[in-house]
């Protein structure tokens, strides 16, 4: 990494601003192509209440689901999971939007999404944000949590990528306790971020702030998760048939959706031709929503390019590009899906 995008302690702290000075310090090869071109109508920021009101969207038609599940047919069980999966996937896309937020200090809109959309899918926002804004920041680079160059070309080796998706719920359960531990013994705290965290950093994190406010931030999560392993072992057929099942699923539909994002070409720069070659929309339509890219997430390329605006925007944003920039912009591109 460069001289010019040295992170400091301090500025770990503020991740988020980080982020967006590196990408508008490296800008782009041509005078046309700028990011302070885009009109601002365009660049509407994530609104906590709207994150809210996702929220409790998805938790009612999840429930609306369960009921149609408890009374209709058993053959029908595996629609209504799948269904509920896509909706817990939804949960991960709206605790996204509110990592994309450069957050001093979480309002109760920010902590109600972290309990009912985070906990859900086994994260807290402070967990979320520690891998998914060094991804952004580094997309493509060898710090990037979530570069795999050994995907590229080979689809084997993505299926078998892909298929262990299916252990992330348990695995990040076990981070919540884990998180504890390390918040107390510091010891644990390299090994929590590394694993955990997909820190690819190679550094000593033992006291790095923000790292120890993730390990701070899973109290919430294993208090949660405790009355759910209390359940599970009073009631597991009940708990397996309502949530586990779906949860599993949600997270294959989240692994694919995070491996076709891109196309693992490395990159040694932040430049907006760089991003557009190297990310990938995908999974648009109605139905690509509904389970691989629910709430415009699959409008990767310009979520790339601006990671602070709303995912709600991103359609009409994409096509500002696709009018005003169709020469370097990509129409359509290999693992768009549906």
């Amino acid at each position: 990494m460069s001289a010019s995008t040295t992170i400091s302690h301090q500025d770990e702290l503020h991740l988020v601003d980080h982020l967006e000075r590196s990408l508008a310090a490296a800008g782009s090869d041509t005078r046309k192509l700028d990011r302070r071109l885009v009109p601002q109508e365009l660049l509407g920021r994530a609104n906590n209440n709207r994150l809210v009101m996702y929220t409790v969207v998805d938790w009612a038609w999840i429930a609306l689901f369960w009921v149609a599940m408890s009374y209709a047919p058993d053959w029908t069980y595996p629609l209504w999971a799948i269904l509920i999966a896509g909706r817990i996937h939804s949960f991960g896309v709206i605790l996204h939007d509110a990592t994309h937020q450069a957050i001093r200090k979480k309002s109760w809109q920010i902590r109600f999404v972290e309990i009912f959309a985070g906990y859900p899918m086994a994260s807290t926002l402070n967990a979320m944000r520690y891998h998914h804004i060094r991804h952004h920041r580094d997309s493509g680079m060898q710090t990037d949590p979530y570069f795999k160059p050994t995907v590229a070309g080979r689809p084997f080796i993505f299926f078998l990528i892909w298929a262990r998706h299916i252990l992330l719920i348990p695995l990040w359960m076990i981070r919540g306790p884990y998180g504890l531990l390390a918040y107390v013994i510091p010891g644990m705290r390299n090994s929590y971020a590394r694993v955990f965290l997909q820190d690819k950093s190679g550094k000593d994190l033992t006291h790095l702030p923000e790292l120890i406010e993730c390990c701070k931030a899973e109290l919430g999560q294993v208090i949660v998760h405790a009355g759910l392993f209390t359940f599970t072992w009073l009631q597991p057929d009940t708990a397996w048939f309502y949530y586990f099942v779906p949860a599993f699923v949600a997270a294959l539909f989240a692994g694919h959706r995070v491996l076709v994002e891109h196309n693992y070409q490395p990159v040694t720069d932040r430049k907006m031709e760089t991003i557009m070659k190297t990310t990938v929309d995908h999974n648009m339509s109605w139905l690509g929503q509904l389970f691989f890219a629910p709430r415009n997430i699959g409008f990767h390329i310009v979520h790339h390019l601006h990671p602070q605006v709303a995912l709600e925007n991103l359609p009409k944003l994409r096509q500002w590009y696709l009018d005003h920039h169709p020469e370097v912009y990509p129409e359509r591109r290999q693992g768009q899906g549906w």
